[in-house]
């Protein structure tokens, strides 16, 4: 029965469908509303930061183009779909329901059909936001394609610049691959809709389709064979990077198999868009099918088959020959791509044995050896014992730096005292956000020097910061921004913050007056950022003011990565004492993938870490950043004229600074990037083969050197190399050399200068033999060009790998390691550093001992390897005399005085002195007894007060320095019975005024 409707009431039906409709839309709206609040916050916010840091046209720019690219590409889906799915409701109107159709195409065409044009438009919507984000995430293809600049070189394939496959390929490759994506999900879509709509039916008698319906999906499908004929253009260009050669780049197989068949697929593409237009008149199924299987056939024969049977068949027997001209194209724009066309390449003797007298130079690259490794598990670890000063402070990295004090260039290791958030005294909001805000000041050590006891000098250390004479003095300490440090702060607050603890226990406290931060005293701002830190304490709290500043990117590395999103940055971020304050100091990396026939990083073993990208094969050092501690200011410091940094000048004008406007002070603390550096190392160790038959042979092919690192004595060195026909390493358990920085002076020069070093090995061989090694250092802030030193060929020269050998094996060093590694310690040993000495190398590796229960590394004994004499003693110059044959003075294991050098050496000495004469043999036993006395007072003492771990190691030291002494010892008594029956040669250090005198007793 009908109920009658109200009397009196107008509202129709379609009245009541449409209040339904805006119902539905305002839910909606307030769902997506809500949904937005965080991103809307996180806009708002990464605008107020930009704008506090000087470069919001860099925020600007960025935001016009992602939301330009997401609106041009959507809106262009949005009206292909909606276009689309209108056609197919407007063809499918005249279709009457069949009796013989599933239920679920009855319920649409009786449910969803009346309201075709709104299903229709949110499906188009939706679609098109998917497509129009996957667009805005190519802002950076675009914002090169707009700025594009040129290289200094040509495409040797095609004859182009290599600008084009840098700056222009990447985005036109994405329009053509977009477009075609959107064609094909329009097709998809369209089909589906003519099935609903009744255009194409599942029959008994098999499929039916309407003959506007053919019309409808000929013309689509025509426009995708048309998209993939550009398609294969565009691939043309693409082989010039491939991967399918003996190198990257278009081999031979690329150039006369596959490039010639993308032509003929182009054109054949062409071809069945014009069978499938045709297809308009006929409407038919046989026109469509017949394109389509032509397409794919000659696609599968010319693009597949045929260049698999030319690789095999012709290219593989005759590689060598064939490949030539292609691989002359790789060596060529590989060199080009990471910078390697000016290496310097020298001849070195790697002698093992010294000039009579040693220069000024050589007493001072022995007295810059450092002793302090920057490695986490030995100067971290000794760092936050001894200078973290309070729970709430720490260090995150140790770095290597260098400072002018007194007219000499002094290494040292250094790092920022860092608030550390989980070690507060107590929890709570205002703690944490209000009250512990930041870090104190900065730590500099000697990095060749040890107190008596085995611990850093500190030069700049403490809490009030503290300098030594001749050393920077830190005149602001605040670290508001560092390494890892996550979560925001709040400063000029209500709160005071604390600055440090005076012995008395009393508080320190001040409030911030830098100029960093953004003010959040408004509502709005406050909301805002709540929202971003899901934290509602940022909106109610009572303690901020309308004077207050947040700061909420305070990683030093996502500062600069925030601001400059386009470019990599390396992994080693450092802190330097510049003008009284702490500055961090990054590298930043302009890189591509793009660069026609250059060799992809990726092929070859670089140490892990690095913070360039995954994939690349085009890499350029071109900004210093340095970012403020204080303040968190930053300035990007253009150091190369790279074509890639000159379109992002173009496109953020304001952003970087010149070269020529960096402050001496800055300059003066710049290093060659170590990301960089390992890169270049490892590329040049194939690369500095130019001769086409000599690098596919790659008889003279080099690797990184494998090493131990730095760590405990068990780490056993296991190299077992696995390499392919190119001599790149394939397989095996093969950790590369890190680079190493180093104060000293080149082969062949007068003067310090900071330096960073690796080491080569033969490729697919012998990994103990020092095939070369490759340094680099930095001049007034410029890096300098790599120099490669190259052992003579055929030579067995001593490697890092056989330096450590030599190490494990000797007999003086082994057993001491074996006392020092129980009772409560353990032994740390350092880096393998390689130092070259006039036309010879010297191995030093430093040796820690620290309590198991409390670790703290202290510096024991240095062990240093000249060809294969081995010794272990207290203090660097010690044991640079007992393989050196010197008689270097040393208090700190500072080289202070030049010598002589024995005129005889013995190649396996039985023992670490045999090098020496009695008298330094009896004056090194001396020295260890006196070092064991030391060693069991300081045990005493940790006894006393209680230090059980210091005690043991302590105990374990003096045993282990005695037991030296005694070898010594014994080694004087067996050279006093012999030498009635053996020769001596001495050799005395000629004066001013008298000649040389050399004698010989039997």
């Amino acid at each position: 029965m009908r109920i009658p409707t109200q009397v009196g009431s107008t509202r129709t039906p379609d009245d009541r469908r449409r209040r339904r409709w805006w119902i539905f839309a305002i839910i909606v709206v307030v769902i997506v509303g809500f949904a937005s609040l965080h991103w809307l916050a996180g806009l708002f916010t990464d605008s107020l930061w930009f704008s506090s840091i000087g470069h919001h046209q860099v925020w600007s720019t960025l935001f016009e183009v992602k939301a330009g690219l997401f609106v041009v590409f959507g809106a262009f889906f949005f009206l292909l779909l909606w276009g689309n799915l209108l056609l197919c409701d407007r063809l499918g109107s005249s279709v009457p329901p069949a009796a013989g159709e599933d239920e679920f195409v009855r319920s649409y065409q009786r449910v969803v059909r009346p309201y075709a044009g709104r299903v229709s438009a949110v499906v188009a919507f939706l679609v098109a936001l998917l497509m129009g984000q996957g667009a805005s995430g190519e802002w950076n293809a675009w914002l090169l394609f707009s700025h594009a600049t040129t290289f200094p070189a040509k495409d040797p394939q095609f004859g182009l610049n290599v600008g084009f496959f840098v700056f222009k390929l990447p985005l036109v490759q994405f329009i053509v691959d977009w477009l075609l994506l959107a064609v094909f999900l329009t097709f998809l879509f369209t089909v589906f809709f003519h099935y609903l709509n009744g255009g194409i039916r599942l029959q008994r008698s098999g499929l039916r389709v309407l003959p506007s319906v053919k019309i409808h999906l000929s013309i689509l499908l025509a426009l995708i064979a048309i998209g993939k004929a550009f398609g294969y253009l565009m691939a043309r260009y693409q082989l010039d990077l491939s991967t399918n050669g003996y190198v990257n780049g278009a081999g031979y197989a690329d150039v006369h198999a596959r490039l010639p068949a993308l032509m003929i697929l182009f054109f054949v593409s062409l071809f069945a868009a014009a069978i499938l237009l045709y297809n308009i008149r006929q409407q038919g199924w046989t026109l469509p099918v017949l394109a389509v299987a032509l397409w794919a056939f000659v696609a599968l024969v010319i693009g597949v088959i045929y260049p698999a049977l030319l690789q095999a068949l012709k290219v593989s027997p005759a590689q060598s020959t064939l490949e030539k001209p292609y691989i002359a194209r790789n060596i060529k724009a590989t060199r080009d791509a990471y910078g390697l066309n000016n290496v310097k390449e020298s001849s070195f003797q790697d002698s093992t044995t010294l000039p009579t007298t040693l220069t000024t130079t050589t007493t001072q690259t022995l007295s810059n050896i450092r002793l302090w490794d920057p490695a986490d598990q030995i100067s971290l670890a000794t760092f936050n014992k001894k200078q973290a000063i309070s729970a709430y402070y720490d260090f995150r990295s140790v770095q290597m730096d260098r400072y002018w004090v007194t007219g000499k260039l002094q290494p040292t290791i250094e790092a920022a005292r860092q608030i550390s958030p989980t070690n507060l005294p107590s929890g709570g909001w205002v703690n944490q956000h209000l009250q512990y805000t930041h870090g104190n000041g900065i730590v500099l050590a000697k990095a060749n020097s040890a107190t008596a006891d085995g611990n850093p000098v500190f030069t700049v250390s403490n809490v009030p910061s503290t300098s030594q004479s001749g050393y920077p003095h830190v005149t602001q300490p605040g670290v508001y921004f560092g390494l890892n440090q996550p979560g925001y702060v709040l400063v000029d607050t209500k709160q005071a913050e604390l600055n440090e603890q005076r012995p008395t226990g009393t508080d320190v406290e001040s409030h911030y007056k830098g100029t960093g931060g953004i003010q959040v005293g408004t509502f709005l701002r406050r909301a805002a950022f709540a929202m971003r830190e899901g934290d509602l304490n940022l909106l109610i709290s009572s303690l901020i003011t309308t004077q207050s500043k947040i700061f909420f990117v305070r990683d030093v590395q996502a500062i600069a990565q925030k601001e400059a999103p386009f470019l990599s940055f390396d992994s080693q971020p450092y802190a330097s004492v510049i003008n009284g304050q702490v500055d961090w100091i990054l590298n930043g990396y302009t890189t591509s993938s793009n660069y026609p026939y250059s060799q992809n990083a990726s092929t070859q073993n670089i140490p892990e870490g690095s913070g360039l990208p995954g994939s690349y094969n085009y890499a350029r050092d071109a900004v210093a950043v340095v970012v403020n501690a204080y303040s968190g200011k930053t300035t990007m410091y253009a150091l190369d004229n790279d074509p890639i940094l000159r379109a992002y000048e173009g496109a953020f004008p304001h952003l970087f600074v010149p070269f020529n406007k960096m402050p001496t002070a800055v300059r003066a603390h710049i290093r060659y990037p170590e990301n960089l550096f390992a890169a270049q190392a490892a590329l040049y160790g194939r690369y500095h083969i130019t001769n086409p038959s000599g690098f596919y042979n790659a008889g003279d092919s080099w690797i990184l050197s494998p090493t131990t690192g730095a760590g405990a004595p068990q780490n056993a060195l296991q190299v077992t190399l696995t390499t392919n026909g190119q001599g790149q390493v394939i397989g095996g358990s093969y950790q590369p050399m890190q680079p190493l920085y180093q104060v000293l002076a080149e082969p062949g020069t007068k003067n310090q200068s900071f330096t960073i070093t690796d080491a080569y090995v033969p490729a697919g061989g012998n990994a103990q033999v020092l095939r070369a090694f490759v340094m680099a250092k930095t001049i007034d802030g410029r890096i300098s060009n790599l120099h490669i030193y190259k052992t003579p060929p055929g030579s067995s020269k001593v490697g890092p790998v056989q330096a450590d050998t030599e190490i494990q094996q000797a007999a003086t060093v082994s057993p001491v390691i074996t006392l020092l590694n129980k009772e409560g310690s353990q032994v740390v040993l350092g880096n393998t550093l390689m130092i070259p000495v006039d036309q010879s190398v010297l191995y030093v590796r430093p040796l820690y001992v620290e309590s198991s229960g409390n670790p703290q590394p202290q510096l024991k004994y240095v062990i240093a390897v000249f060809g294969q004499k081995v010794a272990m003693k207290p203090t660097l110059g010690a044991a640079l005399n007992a393989v050196l044959g010197t008689s270097i003075a040393t208090a700190t294991g500072v080289a202070t005085a030049s010598s002589t050098a024995a005129s005889t050496t013995s190649k396996k000495p039985t023992s670490s002195s045999s090098a020496g004469s009695a008298a330094q043999i009896a004056a090194q036993a001396k020295a260890d007894l006196a070092q064991a006395a030391s060693d069991f007072q300081t045990a005493q003492s940790d006894l006393t007060s209680g230090n059980l771990g210091g005690y043991q190691s302590e105990v374990a030291a003096a045993q282990a320095a005695a037991a030296a002494a005694q070898q010594l010892l014994s080694e004087i008594s067996t050279s006093s019975s012999t030498s009635s029956s053996s020769s001596v040669t001495t050799t005395t250090t000629p004066s001013k005024k008298k000649k040389a005198k050399t004698t010989t007793k039997k």
